[in-house]
């Protein structure tokens, strides 16, 4: 089992309810710390320090909350997101702490209060403010590194997901907030590259066929992208083989031999090249054999 500290139960108990289905028998909600069990994913276990990283920071931080003035009430939607009056403040006092006076102008209600530390950072540090880490506890510089680690994680998962890696995909949505239809845009991009889609008929199916759908599209895209590597790697290969032949045969010549025919290379170029052009156009070789 693993046992992480919250700065607060508050913090402590929103990590309980959100991932209820892996604490361990012996977690005690009377208390901070939050008890999960042996076989908690890691994704879930790297997510729930981070926010305990944050809300350590936060609790030593000091930054609290600031009252809110009857036209800053106004401005806000109140109806988006995560947005209220409690969160609001929050975000004020954390831009407050920065040196921010015009906080409104860099509110987001999707972000939460965590996320906008980096926001107002930025903000402070552009706009001549103090910079944070001259001000930061340790365990605010280590709430800042692991938000940082993760959003590069993020961003990897991100790049192998547009390429089709289901595994990638989920950690999308498991660890770095992503929804279902924000995955399925990262594949939509790429879709709009095969040539073979009638106008994007595709957006137009719904259901279980959808989600059959989008989970061909990774595999497709999956596979593709390993074609892609292998037929680039075999090409390698070939120009090794190509560059060593000819050597064999240079020093051949030098002492008198006649040059040796590579018949075992020319079959394996004539397989490759016969490959590479029925992946282009999207037929099996097998297939295609077949029809000679």
């Amino acid at each position: 089992m693993t046992t992480i500290e919250f700065g607060t139960k508050t913090a402590a108990d929103a990590v309980r309810d959100e991932h209820s289905d892996h604490l361990c028998s012996d977690d005690d909600r009377r208390l901070k710390e939050v008890v999960f069990a042996s076989d908690t994913p890691d994704h879930v276990i790297d997510q729930a320090r981070q926010q305990a990283l944050d809300s350590r920071a936060e609790r030593e931080g000091g930054s609290g909350q600031a009252p809110l003035s009857d036209h800053e009430r106004g401005e806000i939607d109140f109806s988006e997101a995560r947005a209220s009056v409690p969160h609001a403040r929050s975000v004020k006092a954390l831009a407050a702490s920065e040196g921010v006076s015009d906080w409104l102008a860099h509110y987001d209600p999707t972000l939460t209060v965590d996320e906008h530390r980096e926001v107002m950072e930025r903000a402070g540090r552009e706009g001549g403010g103090r910079r944070r880490e001259d001000s930061e506890t340790p365990t605010q510089k280590a709430g800042r590194a692991a938000r940082r680690t993760q959003d590069e994680g993020c961003d990897h998962a991100r790049d192998h997901c547009e390429h089709g890696d289901p595994d990638a995909c989920e950690f999308l949505t498991d660890a770095c907030g992503y929804d279902e239809s924000e995955v399925s845009r990262l594949l939509d991009d790429d879709r709009a590259d095969e040539t073979t889609l009638d106008g994007g008929e595709d957006q137009a199916i719904e259901g279980a066929d959808a989600g059959a759908l989008g989970r061909a599209w990774q595999g497709y895209k999956a596979a593709v992208t390993r074609l892609d590597q292998e037929l680039q790697d075999a090409d390698e290969a070939k120009t090794h083989a190509e560059q060593a032949g000819a050597a064999i045969n240079r020093i051949r010549e030098q002492h008198g031999q006649e040059p040796i025919t590579f018949d075992r290379l020319e079959d394996l170029s004539d397989r490759l090249e016969a490959r590479a052009q029925d992946a282009h156009e999207g037929e099996p070789h097998a297939e295609a054999a077949s029809q000679t």
